[in-house]
Order: structure tokens, then C-alpha cells, then sequence
């Protein structure tokens, strides 16, 4: 969700130390649909990424590169745009940052989900990342731009961030389109048409709709909570950050997946996820509101902010745990915990038409 690094050397630190706490995972394998996780301060702790998956039973990673993070920051409290970007500084400024990452995951060697017959080796619990992007702002408005993105491996594509998109608007700015915009249905329509992942996180409602109606193919919104009605743009951040239910039922239609981020608040009776148990306890409120069968995890690791609720993935498995103590069905367990993103991921790849 932020940026806020002052609490990232933290959680870095936090993921380095819990490595030795659990030596194998046990029960299903795991699925994040929105993860940073590595990818400010991976040396720093010597964090060794696919050590972590596998000890974990992580094998599906939604590894999410920001593009707009040079032209955002704090200001009033909060997160906003503080400049613009000149022609071409987005389009740029992204292929960089793709090829520190790229270097990060070689070094790793942790292979890449590019084809559905990879995302069954991660079902199979064999670790995968799958590349995404946190914005299409780097598009600069150009749909023709999806197939490149294709090409560099990128399967998963969130629509908006924190700056305002020629693609249409966003939650935490006054709206200026009405929703999404002409170009924002032609990315929209290029994404099924490469086999790419549409995610609508971030996005106003009105976006969503537009978004549904442009493309057949199922979405997700990969990262923050269902509340009732959502948040208006001047609301607190984690308030204009909810997805509405209403919203949430017209992607679960649509066979999508909704995942629940790991953001904390204390001391809003509306928002009561604190801990691993309200966590799992969230997770099956989602599958009361919308079904079982769209629900997931997208836990916006190392994006959360200062003192997330899990801050790396033996915290998730934790919630894995608490979830299969609860007498669910295991084929339900999981679609919630792998099985629903893959279904999506694998759907978008096959429908593919380049």
C-alpha cells in the first residue's frame, strides 16, 4: 500500500530472523496475490527469497514492481502525488527498476510463472514468481505497450496507483474521469488479449464497472478489505482503500478473487484485523460475503507500512493454520490458499490471443 521505509527495515529484519523458527511447512501450499516482499532490502538482511518460500510452502508469488514511486510521498498524512512525470520518465524509470528485480530473482533462482503448466508446478509445490506490476502508469497511456510487458514476463497487471492515470481514477484523489477512460478499456482489453492478469485494486468503483464491462475475463483485486460501502477519496486512507461490497460481489460474478492485505489499524471498531486470529477471522468473513471460491491472500508484504500484521510468510502461514483449524474442507482450503489465484492466473494465460 505505501512506501513508508521507515518501517520496512523492520519487517526486513523480522523476516530474517523467523527464517529459522519453522525448518518445513506443513499443510497446503500457499498463494500471495500481492507481495513486495525482498525487493527493498533483500541483501541488507541476507534474505534468501526461495529458502523462505520453500520453508514456508509459498510456492505462488504476485511479486509487484511499483512504477510510481519517484512522484509520490507523505503530505497532510498522507500518501499522494507530489510532481509529475515528464514524457518518457515512467517508461524509463520502470524497465530500470524490472531489471534490479530481474537481477534480485536470478540471484535467487527462483523460476518465473510465465505458462499455465508453471503455475501447476507452483500449485504442486514447486515456487514460482509470478511478475506483476503495481500501476500501468509506466504504459504512459499507450495500450500497444501491454504486448512489451508481456514480453518482459509480466503476468499480472494492476491498473492504477497513487498517481493520476490517463487509464482513469483512483481511490485516494478526487475522481477526474468518472471511472475508467477510453484508454483504460483498451489496456484493459489488450491484458486479456496478451494473457495478463487485470487487477482493480486501487481503482473507484465506477473504474470496476467500467473495467467488467470492458473484458469477459475474470480480475482480481489483489489487496486491502471488503467493507460495505467503501471509502470516499478524503477519507482516511485505509477507509478510501476498501473495496465496496457491492464492487467485491460484481468481481466474485465475474469469478475473481478479492485478497485481504496486512495492513494495521487499532482502534477502528469497522476495521478489527490486529492479529494472525483476526486475520483468519477476516478471511472467512470474505468467504460469507462473497464465497469461498473468491477469496485469497494479497497481503501487500513490505508495502503495509510501519507494523503490519504479518510481516513475512511464517506469519502467513500462521493464518494458514488458524484456518484449517476451523473444520473447512480441504479442497476449500485450498482455492483460498492457492487454488483460487491460480485458477484466474491459468485462465488469463490460456485466453490469450498474441
Amino acid at each position: 500500500m505505501t512506501r513508508r521505509r521507515f518501517g520496512l527495515a523492520g519487517a526486513a529484519f523480522a523476516a530474517a530472523a523467523a527464517l529459522p523458527a519453522r525448518a518445513q511447512h506443513k499443510g497446503l501450499f500457499l498463494a500471495d496475490m500481492h507481495s513486495h516482499y525482498g525487493m527493498f532490502m533483500p541483501r541488507l538482511f541476507k534474505l534468501d527469497l526461495a529458502r523462505h518460500m520453500s520453508d514456508t510452502g509459498t510456492t505462488l508469488l504476485a511479486w509487484s514492481a511499483t512504477d510510481d514511486n519517484r512522484w509520490i510521498g507523505q503530505s497532510d498524512g498522507r500518501l499522494k502525488q507530489l510532481k509529475d512525470p515528464q514524457p518518457g520518465e515512467l517508461w524509463e524509470h520502470f524497465q530500470k527498476r524490472l531489471a534490479g528485480y530481474e537481477a534480485q530473482r536470478r540471484d535467487w533462482k527462483i523460476e518465473l510463472a510465465l505458462t499455465p503448466a508453471d503455475v501447476d508446478n507452483a500449485v504442486a509445490g514447486h515456487p514460482r514468481i509470478l511478475l506483476a506490476t503495481e500501476g500501468a502508469n509506466f504504459l504512459e497511456g499507450r495500450p500497444e505497450r501491454v504486448a512489451q510487458a508481456h514480453a518482459w514476463g509480466i503476468r499480472h497487471m494492476q491498473m492504477v496507483h497513487f498517481i493520476q492515470s490517463p487509464l482513469g481514477d483512483h481511490q485516494t484523489a478526487q475522481p477526474q474521469h468518472g471511472g475508467i477512460t477510453s484508454v483504460g478499456a483498451q489496456v484493459v482489453a489488450a491484458c486479456k488479449r496478451s494473457g495478463i492478469v487485470v487487477d482493480l485494486a486501487h481503482s473507484t468503483a465506477n473504474f470496476v464497472d467500467g473495467a467488467l464491462d470492458a473484458s469477459d475475463a475474470a480480475m482480481v483485486w489483489s489487496h486491502s478489505w471488503i467493507s460495505m460501502q467503501g471509502g470516499s477519496w478524503q477519507a482516511p486512507g485505509y477507509i478510501a482503500r476498501s473495496l465496496s461490497l457491492a464492487s467485491a460481489k460484481k468481481i466474485a460474478a465475474r469469478g475473481g478473487a478479492v485478497g485481504l492485505w496486512t495492513v494495521r489499524v487499532n482502534g477502528d471498531p469497522l476495521y478489527t484485523v490486529t492479529n494472525v486470529r483476526s486475520f483468519a477471522d477476516e478471511m472467512m468473513r470474505m468467504c460469507d460475503l462473497i464465497g469461498p471460491d473468491h477469496v485469497a491472500f494479497g497481503t501487500d508484504m513490505e508495502g503495509a507500512g510501519p507494523g503490519p500484521i504479518l510481516s513475512n510468510y511464517v506469519d502467513m502461514r500462521e493464518v494458514a493454520d488458524n484456518l484449517a483449524r476451523r473444520g473447512l474442507a480441504e479442497a476449500t482450503l485450498g482455492n483460498i490458499f492457492i487454488g483460487n489465484y491460480a485458477r484466474i492466473v491459468k485462465q488469463a494465460m490460456q485466453g490469450a490471443s498474441t
